[in-house]
């Protein structure tokens, strides 16, 4: 029997209505049917039809298997994967997603062609109910090694902070499902996704992954389908989001400060001045993102029963604690976008109804676009 080249790994939960559509996308790639590439479908203790479906389509299929768990998460989901994957490579895709015609085989002949690559990033398509468009990380490709990488660490953090250093690109860098990852990488360093961490866990899984990695490279190949559903789970009114993002927030933190403790101890791998900087800046710019986030899922989302009052008093107890406090003050306006410049400015000065009205200014223009 063929040793798959690819592991390609769908976590599952509660998704009968797109499920189909994705693992469709993969099952009849010639890369599977020929052995290439397997894919590992995780099904985290669906309650609806969604496991059901899965053994339907893997059915007949040698090189598709079906893991079926009880609910733990998406982390633990595709740390099982991991461990189930045979493959050279690894690949995360989203169950609510799909993949173009013959995705897989030009990513094995892609992983093929950059063999020396630790990770290869590519990109994808942004759908909505009504359009698609193009999500392109740079006009041309790239490379990076070694030291130079902590560049695109600072974009898993922060995207548009890449302007400066690589070039600009409108599109995230903190997902996996725009990446694939040599399994020797994962397996050597022990990395896993932090299941502890109830968001934001494969933003610290990628950032991880580019700080072990001694090469990296960017190819043009439009890969992958990314279904943006306004309802979806990253939508959601979420009570405890503060909490939840300072539990990642105090990983980061530590992450970096340990890491740059070890670079600069170690003569080959030195991180400059500037570099532990721009790190440090992406990082600020996340809180500040996350909590511009949190304003629409937290503090002034409609399910949200408290006073108005209290809400605002919220905010403000929010922006006197850290990270918050150390990121308004100590951010450069100048890497932000140009909502969070705004943002950034009300929140120094702890402006909780200025914040308010500009979330409010915010949730129209978001409406409006979506």
């Amino acid at each position: 029997m063929t040793t798959p080249y690819l592991s390609v790994i769908v976590p599952v939960y509660n998704v009968e209505k797109y499920i189909t559509q994705c693992l469709v996308s993969m099952v009849g790639d010639k890369a599977v049917i020929g052995g290439m590439a397997e894919v590992i479908i995780v099904d985290d203790g669906s309650t609806d039809a969604s496991g059901e479906i899965a053994d339907d389509i893997a059915s007949g299929c040698s090189f598709v298997q079906v893991i079926h768990q009880e609910n733990s998460g998406v982390a633990q989901a595709r740390n099982t994967g991991i461990q189930a994957a045979i493959g050279k490579w690894l690949y995360f895709v989203d169950s609510d997603d799909w993949l173009e015609e013959n995705a897989l085989s030009v990513l094995c002949q892609m992983c093929r062609e950059h063999e020396e690559a630790d990770i290869l990033f590519f990109d994808a398509y942004r759908n909505t109910e009504t359009k698609q468009i193009v999500w392109e990380h740079f006009k041309k490709e790239k490379k990076w090694c070694d030291t130079e990488i902590i560049s695109l660490q600072g974009g898993a953090l922060y995207f548009p902070i890449l302007e400066k250093s690589i070039g600009k690109t409108k599109v995230p860098l903190a997902a996996p499902w725009d990446k694939v990852f040599k399994k020797s990488l994962i397996e050597s360093n022990a990395l896993t996704f932090r299941e502890h961490l109830h968001v934001l866990d494969d933003m610290v899984f990628v950032m991880e992954a580019l700080g072990y990695a001694k090469r990296v490279y960017y190819v043009k190949e439009k890969i992958y389908h990314y279904r943006y559903v306004s309802d979806s789970i990253t939508n959601v009114y979420k009570k405890n989001r503060v909490e939840n993002d300072k539990e990642v927030f105090a990983f980061v933190q530590k992450y970096i400060d340990e890491w740059a403790e070890l670079k600069t101890a170690a003569s080959s791998e030195v991180w400059t001045n500037e570099q532990k900087e721009m790190l440090m800046q992406a990082f600020y710019c996340r809180v500040i993102k996350s909590f511009s986030i949190c304003c629409r899922l937290q503090f002034f989302n409609s399910k949200n029963e408290n006073r108005f009052r209290d809400k605002i008093k919220y905010v403000r107890c929010v922006l006197s604690e850290e990270p918050y406090k150390e990121a308004f003050s100590d951010v450069k306006i100048s890497n932000l976008e140009w909502k969070l410049k705004i943002m950034t400015l009300m929140g120094r000065y702890r402006l909780g109804e200025g914040i308010y009205l500009l979330h409010l200014a915010e949730s129209m223009l978001f409406k409006l676009r979506h």
